[in-house]
């Protein structure tokens, strides 16, 4: 008869949920215990659900966990991790955001971090460059209803700004509350944390975040 091995209290900050509290079987991998973090908190929403975006490193000296060894073999009793994200590399002529800027896709939940500007939302064009295409939205059922460069973020001073770049493909930007508070033109328009941005003719919503911490 084979005894399931003891679990390894450990504490975790995801984010700005600091020091919680983990029991994790040390024949888990990082990876894995990654998936359990991102199940386990999904109520954060700028909180994504794919494990290959986050590593785990140790508090105290930030060193990464091992990918490819067991958590046993590199943890001890309430050792002391963080939940980091996977830096991501721009395009070569775009600009990093100086802020942790998400976009939620309402329906199902689905998490786009921003790493550079001018972030480009869309779809795939085979004839032409997609490099500063940021949120995909083609594998979406919509999809045909996006605008290949439909909009893009940018930042200046600190603020954000989103453009239409599909003048014939409405958007419109709703607040908190849900009012429309403005349908893109030619003109940038300013976005607020907790904006929602509407693709009219796919209904697709994305909720702007800005993370603080």
């Amino acid at each position: 008869m084979t005894t399931n091995p003891a679990r390894i209290p450990l504490l975790i900050d995801v984010f700005d949920k600091k020091a919680q509290r983990a029991l994790a079987l040390p024949t888990m991998t990082p990876p894995e215990l990654v998936e359990a973090v991102l199940q386990e908190f999904r109520e954060i929403e700028y909180l994504g659900d794919t494990a290959s975006e986050y590593r785990l490193v140790k508090l105290k000296d930030h060193s990464p966990l091992k990918n490819d060894s067991l958590i046993g073999q590199q943890l001890a009793s309430n050792d002391h991790l963080l939940l980091n994200e996977h830096a991501a590399t721009g395009p070569k002529n775009a600009q990093p955001l100086t802020k942790n800027v998400y976009l939620r896709e309402q329906g199902s939940g689905k998490v786009y971090k921003l790493h550079w500007q001018p972030a480009v939302i869309g779809r795939p064009d085979k004839q032409a460059t997609n490099e500063y295409l940021a949120v995909n939205l083609g594998p979406y059922a919509t999809a045909s209803h996006v605008s290949r460069r439909h909009a893009q973020i940018t930042e200046e001073n600190g603020s954000f700004y989103i453009t239409s770049l599909s003048h014939q493909n409405p958007t419109s930007i709703k607040d908190a509350q849900g009012n429309v508070i403005a349908r893109l033109g030619s003109q940038k328009h300013p976005l607020q944390h907790g904006d929602t941005i509407s693709l009219d003719y796919s209904q697709i919503m994305l909720k702007f975040i800005i993370r603080s911490t």
